[in-house]
């Protein structure tokens, strides 16, 4: 009797326990609660970005800036929670694992290619351009930086965050030196190629460790000659590596080949960099988004840049050389909710200037700060982008099947070396992209 009695009472104690934890809940509507504390008590909303950029870059900087002032103007309950693999392949590796096990991320980098593609075919993806023309915001970016964000079709699933120009950085010393003057059509480029390496002089570093550094040689006589039609006829199967123009882009890569830099297949970004800063090159094409590295020789008269030489009756101009705006953000469809549209929104609003206030090309139109001093190198640059023309060489591998860019990435570094035929490489690349439609 006793031992039931216990049993009741620990019953009774349970259960008056779980009625005065139950009646300790914040509520709204419960006298006496305060403002604030039903604030605190809402449930904090966290967007998942997973980001291919690198750590304390600019954008990373200018995006957890932004993401923070959000968050406190929404009393810490939304946070935007980044998870940044900077190696693009192991990027990769990792999104394209978790969208299989459908655990994407709310906000992904990706670039505007044949596995974005894939996604969007699938409903993964919100679009973006609708969502920028609904909002009224499509008119805030460059033209040129939401184009390169585009399929061949005009759609868009991708908001830019960076834009750049690209150029061939020249040792002002070294050409003057060997009386050379800057090129402005592609034989003067190889005829100074020619002589610089006739005296001695390594006439370009370039990084071959990361391929695409090679691949923007294989890609410029077909800009020149037909923008990027020639491109989009070979991803769709409409034109071949064999044909004319392809013939003509292996044998310019095949002899600039022999001006790059001994080794250039094993040498590294930081190492071509180097080559061409401590003088041992005389040239290297790269980005404007290495400004800050060239910034103290150009100040001191040593280095200039020229853009991509023109062909004769080629149909892009001087004006018109590789223009990008980078990786873009892709979002989760199914989780794109009016918080994370207002978040995005409030980037839109605020990016620009930040984002310029760390010299840096914004894709959104902006005032200059004011209080920042820019340099006369960064509003030269400036300058040239808002001169650009219609046409913009976009890189190759966001045209390409990923088997097909590898196949192309690997083997051009031989072609380039002298070391496959023509012949061999036009056929490799031909048959990956027969194989892929197939």
């Amino acid at each position: 009797m006793k031992k039931r009695m216990l049993n009741l009472l620990m019953v009774l104690v349970m259960i008056i326990s779980l009625v005065t934890g139950c009646g300790s809940k914040t509520d709204s509507t419960e006298p006496g609660v305060t403002e604030n504390q039903t604030k605190s008590s809402e449930k904090t909303t966290v967007v998942k970005w997973l980001a291919s950029r690198p750590v304390d870059g600019a954008i990373d900087l200018t995006m957890r800036e932004i993401a923070k002032k959000y968050s406190e103007e929404h009393d810490g309950n939304w946070v935007l929670d980044v998870e940044t693999t900077a190696d693009r392949p192991s990027y990769l590796q990792k999104l394209k694992t978790l969208i299989a096990g459908n655990n994407m991320p709310d906000i992904i980098d990706i670039d505007a290619n044949p596995y974005c593609k894939e996604l969007v075919d699938a409903g993964l993806l919100v679009d973006v351009k609708s969502f920028l023309k609904e909002e009224e915001k499509y008119d805030d970016f460059y033209p040129i930086a939401l184009k390169y964000q585009e399929f061949t079709d005009g759609s868009m699933y991708t908001l830019p965050l960076e834009y750049h120009v690209e150029m061939i950085w020249y040792n002002k010393e070294i050409f003057a030196a060997n009386n050379i003057e800057v090129p402005k059509t592609m034989d003067e480029w190889l005829d100074a190629c020619a002589a610089l390496k006739g005296n001695g002089i390594t006439p370009i570093s370039v990084d071959g460790v990361d391929r695409w550094p090679v691949q923007r040689y294989l890609a410029m006589l077909p800009f020149r000659d037909t923008a990027n039609d020639y491109i989009v006829n070979l991803r769709d199967g409409k034109a071949s590596m064999g044909d004319e123009t392809g013939m003509k882009a292996i044998k310019f890569l095949k002899q600039m080949g022999q001006y790059f830099n001994e080794g250039f297949a094993a040498t590294d970004y930081a190492t071509a960099q180097s080559l061409f800063l401590d003088g041992k090159s005389a040239m290297y094409y790269m980005g404007d988004w290495e400004q800050a590295a060239m910034l103290d020789q150009y100040e001191a008269g040593k280095i200039d840049y020229f853009y991509l030489p023109t062909t004769p009756d080629g149909k892009t101009g001087a004006n018109e050389f590789c223009v990008n705006s980078g990786i873009g953000m892709a979002f989760n469809i199914d989780t794109f909710d009016a918080k994370t549209k207002d978040f995005i929104l409030y980037v839109i609003e605020n990016y620009g200037k930040i984002y310029a206030g760390r010299q840096q090309m914004s894709p959104i139109k902006t005032e200059l700060p004011k209080d920042i001093k820019f340099t006369d190198l960064y509003l030269r640059i400036q300058d040239d982008m808002n001169n650009t023309g219609e046409h913009f060489l976009k890189p190759w591998d966001t045209y390409l099947d990923s088997s097909t860019n590898s196949i192309m990435q690997d083997n051009m570094l031989l072609l380039a070396a002298g070391d496959m035929s023509e012949e061999e490489f036009a056929g490799l690349v031909d048959d990956s992209i027969a194989a892929s439609k197939n």
